[in-house]
């Protein structure tokens, strides 16, 4: 893998990180329970499923900055055990096939217009973000000791 190929990747899962950490606060601060307006049951991450959410969306975002920092820190590249590198590569780049899934469904799924547009953005970033991944999943491989 070129160094400018790990760096962009890294810049991408960064960036996609800082996104849905954005999103997560944005949803918190700006928007109005009105769960007592409409005599519904509480909004927001309540209960056992929201937990599990938030569990789960932050422990995405720390995959991504982690794959962020194999990727382009040289220091952080060869740190641990081969397999647990190539189960963290391998896991980037899942999170970043199930990206390109959900944007191109979302995108095929609207008219012409800007959302299709940021949908096409997006699918393009992942796709690039997850070669990176691809690559440095090979590389991870290559360094696993060979068998007697």
């Amino acid at each position: 893998m070129t160094l400018f190929v790990g760096r962009v990747g890294a810049l991408i899962l960064v960036l996609e990180g800082c996104y849905l950490l954005l999103m997560e606060v944005a949803l918190a601060v700006f928007v109005v329970d009105t769960s007592e307006i409409d005599h519904t049951d509480a909004g927001g991450y309540g209960g056992l499923g929201g937990v599990l959410f938030l569990a789960a969306e932050g422990l995405t975002v720390l995959l991504l900055l982690w794959g962020a920092a194999a990727l382009g820190l040289a220091s952080f590249a060869d740190k641990g055990p081969w397999w647990a590198r190539a189960a963290g590569f391998g896991l980037v780049t899942v999170t970043q096939v199930l990206g390109v899934w959900a944007a191109a469904s979302n995108a095929l799924a609207q008219d012409a217009g800007p959302d299709v547009l940021v949908n096409a953005v997006m699918v393009l970033l992942a796709v690039t973000a997850g070669v990176a991944c691809a690559l440095g999943l090979r590389g991870a491989a290559r360094k696993a000791p060979l068998a007697a």
